[in-house]
């Protein structure tokens, strides 16, 4: 949600927040949201709608959870199952290559 960023970890000190900072604020994590606001910006996408849609290409039976204040988001959100990621874009979201085009 960019909430979060490498620069402000050292700002949240309620319980729920420091939780989130200890457990998934990582470099390796900030990364990742690194290479999620470049594919969503090359796609016109939002960031929202590349982590449903790597939820949804996951191979595992899971399923995305979203939330939406305004109709527009509702609709973004809806619209995010339709984008389709590459096994290539996956692996390089995930950290596991470098090469996102095969």
């Amino acid at each position: 949600s960019g909430r979060f960023t490498r620069d402000n970890l050292d700002q949240f000190e309620e319980y729920f927040d420091a939780l989130v900072v200890r457990c998934y604020c990582t470099e390796e994590n900030f990364q990742r949201l690194d290479r999620v606001r470049q594919l969503a910006a090359e796609r016109t996408l939002s960031v929202a709608q590349i982590a449903v849609a790597y939820v949804l290409s996951t191979p595992l039976n899971l399923f995305a959870l979203t939330a939406a204040r305004t109709p527009k988001e509702a609709s973004a959100n809806a619209s995010a199952a339709t984008v389709q990621l590459t096994t290539e874009e996956m692996a390089w979201l995930n950290l596991e290559t470098n090469d996102r085009h095969g």
